[in-house]
């Protein structure tokens, strides 16, 4: 439960040796318990009535005064509680909550005759389990409403309400056996062998005990079951014949095994001279820019600067954009790295995310993760890398804070006194200009590893190819013959169109009826695999319509295009080769991805058609061939940085051709070929692009010339929402009137069934006009939330939007 402020509890007499900072205390609130975590034992009374703390839950703090200065700064910078910041910093699994226990009443006078079924259901799973949890009930009754039988069964005396706090984090455990005293010597042995004779299995069993023992320091009993090829029965009787005993002990979830066949990196002439750069750091900043064109070994470079860091006793931050696209990467730091690797991501569980948590406090040295990873308790922070610095995944839209982990590893860094590198092939505007303002220091590889030439770049201008009859499909002449000429030297080919699902528009060609959304005012997508429309914003789902549901007519189209129809046109145009599709629809699981990423490796996979998701993390050997099927689809998004993303996309895809021993080939398909960003793109000019785009947002009052604020309304009554947006911008607009646009509508009107409203701020780079600002937004926020009408509008502060 994410409060807004920091609440003071009276500490007993027998808990105040015990409560300090940083651990945990169970306390009311509410009519419930919550865990809530110590900033401060103070001496000064509130001026409210305060309860007691109830219990202490740990012995040793679980946040560390650094990490508690992080999540101040974070609270302050982007507008939203210390509530808000706690809630998303911890694991869920450290993070407690009171759940209700319905417990069986055994002296109630039940009468069955009056007793619905479901009220039966209950009424007799309690009888024999005597509690039950709300889930449990949700679960025996198939239903997710619950509360009416409940509310019900209480009035009919049949049970009462237990408040219970709930531990979530279980630790894990293993069986491990110990051979009994009188047993564990030759003669024991012996003794224990005549016991079992009469059984096989039992006699296995007891032979892969004595084998494990003389190996290991102790006896997993999945380990006797495997090496005896037994089941758990036998193992069970030779502890009831007194021979072994078998007792739970607690382990970590993250030790694995790992691949010891690591290779020593070799670094170029150019890459050393970067890490001596890097390591010599610099008087006036310790944030690098590492500038480096793809392929050029950027990750030779981090993972030289790691053991640097980590042969000194410091800790490492690796933060990637997305961690489940970068397989490769962890794959290969887990080889030079082994045990000192963590890897911390959205995807791993909660159990194992409190054990990372328990770890990096103490133990390991290198952390690999998502834009979470900022939050973990580092003891001895001494290098921070941001791979892929540029990537919008680094930004947090929901919930608050809404921070960027680009930026807060900035922050980090000053409070671990820790050197941030932020890699790209094509970093982002504000870090290109903080180079220029030498806030940042900066290394250029301009060349890839083994002196590779960058691949070649080619404008296909699709206009001409329709109007000269040289097209098949989505295909130009010029991509087919080209993707011929690799298949049949054994090439592979990436072909990239960053629109899943098989059509993004179904349309009457009679009325224009367009299929949209129920919840969202957006098209829907179809996906022929499921043979049904989809929204891609809210999951509403539906069947494909037959006929308009304007006029009836039955001259409904498909138009436009995504990975699916092209996967489909590939096959068709080349059916003897294997193809497949690398899409947020084909990989969903991590067992997915990696079949597909695998079987590519290995190249049994001839053509892959995908999204963006392929343009991260990739480094293949045989691909020689890059297609981009639309490229002008990337322009056309009403944002200031629609250019800028297309020029780093393009970029980035491009990079995955030719990465060896041989000069790869790019092909872009496009109606509008002198666009300047497909010129820059194409002849690998990106100073001329950053010139042009920061000229751009200096002129339109944009960053990194300055500070923007987005602010969100949300409601289901547009009417209601309006006069909420109209009260906060009336009210700011009296002190900043030049600095804050009026509410208006953003590019989605509705989401998800909610209408929205937007004002956006631009502010000058001043710190203090910045901060006054803040206080200023969040009290008039405050001021509009408490006004009855607009208690429900969801009022959402983005700070240096992404």
């Amino acid at each position: 439960m994410a409060i807004y402020n920091a609440l003071t509890y009276e500490i007993p007499d027998v808990l105040v040796s015990a409560v300090t900072f940083g651990i945990r205390v169970e306390v009311p609130l509410r009519n419930k318990l919550y865990s809530g975590i110590v900033t401060r034992v103070h001496q000064s009374k509130p001026d409210y009535r305060t309860k007691r703390i109830i219990s202490v839950l740990d012995k040793d703090e679980i946040i560390t005064s650094a990490q508690y200065e992080l999540w101040l700064w974070l609270s302050s910078y982007y507008c939203c509680s210390l509530g808000e910041v706690m809630s998303v910093a911890l694991p869920s699994g450290l993070k407690l909550s009171s759940e209700t226990k319905l417990i069986f009443n055994p002296s109630g006078d039940i009468n069955e005759m009056e007793l619905s079924d479901d009220e039966y259901l209950v009424s007799e799973a309690l009888s024999i389990q005597n509690e039950l949890t709300i889930q449990l009930i949700q679960d025996i009754l198939n239903k997710k409403t619950v509360y009416p039988v409940i509310r019900s069964l209480l009035e009919k005396r049949v049970l009462y309400i237990k408040e219970e706090l709930i531990e979530k984090y279980k630790p894990k455990t293993i069986d491990i056996i110990t051979l009994n005293k009188e047993y564990d010597s030759g003669q024991g042995n012996i003794q224990a062998l005549d016991k079992v004779r009469r059984s096989e299995l039992q006699t296995r069993a007891l032979l892969a005990i004595f084998d494990i023992k003389r190996k290991q320091p102790f006896i997993k009993k999945i380990d006797v079951k495997n090496r005896a090829d037994v089941d758990t029965q036998p193992i069970n009787v030779l502890k009831n014949k007194g021979i072994i005993t078998i007792e739970k002990k607690e382990v970590s979830r993250l030790v694995e095994d790992v691949d010891e066949n690591t290779k020593d990196i070799t670094l170029s002439a150019l890459q050393k001279k970067s890490v001596d750069h890097i390591m010599a750091g610099d008087d006036t900043t310790d944030i690098h820019l590492l500038h480096g064109v793809t392929g050029s070994g950027k990750t030779s470079i981090y993972i030289e600067l790691i053991k640097n860091v980590i042969a000194t006793g410091g800790q490492v931050l690796y933060l990637l954009p997305e961690i489940a696209l970068t397989s490769q990467i962890v794959q290969r730091l887990e080889a030079v790295f082994d045990k000192e690797l963590l890897v911390y991501h959205s995807r791993v569980s909660n159990n194992d995310r409190v054990e990372i948590w328990r770890e990096v406090i103490y133990k390991r040295h290198l952390v690999v993760g998502a834009r979470s990873s900022v939050f973990l308790p580092f003891y001895n922070l001494k290098l921070i890398i941001v791979d892929e610095e540029h990537d919008a995944s680094f930004k947090q839209d929901n919930p608050a804070p809404r921070y960027n982990a680009r930026d807060t590893a900035a922050y980090l860094s000053r409070i671990y006194g820790a050197k941030v590198v932020l890699g790209s092939a094509t970093p982002s505007i504000e870090s290109f200009q903080n180079v220029r303002q030498k806030k940042y220091t900066y290394t250029h590889l301009a060349k890839r590893y083994g002196n590779i030439n960058l691949p070649t770049m080619e404008l296909v201008n699709l206009g001409k190819m329709l109007k000269t009859g040289r097209m098949t499909g989505s295909f130009s002449i010029i991509l087919k013959d080209a993707i011929e000429d690799a298949l049949e030297a054994g090439e592979q080919v990436l072909l990239f169109q960053n629109r899943r699902g098989y059509s993004p528009i179904i349309k009457c060609s009679l009325c224009g009826w367009a299929a949209e959304c129920t919840n969202c005012d957006v098209s829907l997508t179809y996906h022929q695999h499921y043979n049904e429309m989809r929204c891609h914003y809210c999951g509403f789902k539906c069947a494909k319509p037959n006929k308009c549901a304007a006029c009836g007519s039955d001259h409904v189209m498909l138009l436009g295009l995504g990975t699916e129809k092209i996967e489909e046109e590939v096959k068709e145009l080349f059916p003897k080769v294997v193809v497949k599709r690398f899409d947020y629809d084909t990989v969903n699981t991590k067992r997915k991805y990696q079949d597909i990423i695998d079987k590519f490796e290995h190249k049994e996979i001839d053509i892959l058609v995908g999204t963006q998701m392929i343009s991260k993390g990739f480094d293949f050997d045989n691909i020689s061939l890059v297609g981009v099927l639309n490229a002008d689809a990337l322009l056309n998004y009403p944002d200031f940085r629609s250019e800028e993303r297309t020029f780093q996309l393009l970029t980035q895809v491009s990079g995955r051709a030719g990465r060896r021993s041989q000069q790869g080939r790019v092909i872009i398909q496009t109606f509008n070929p002198n666009h300047p960003v497909f010129q820059d793109v194409i002849s690998y000019d990106i100073q001329r692009f950053y010139a042009r785009e920061l000229k751009n947002r200096n002129q339109y009052v944009y960053p990194p010339f300055y500070r923007l604020i987005n602010v969100w309304f949300r409601h289901k009554k547009m009417d209601v929402l309006k006069d909420a947006a109209s009260i906060l911008y009336d009210d700011l607009s009296k002190k900043y009137k030049s600095r804050i646009g009026p509410p208006h509508d953003p590019p989605l009107v509705r989401v998800r069934g909610y209408y929205q409203q937007l004002i956006i701020i631009k502010i000058e780079k001043n710190n203090v006009t910045l901060r006054q600002l803040k206080v200023d937004l969040m009290a008039t926020r405050s001021k509009v939330l408490e006004l009855k009408p607009f208690r429900s509008v969801r009022i959402g502060i983005d700070v240096d939007p992404y």
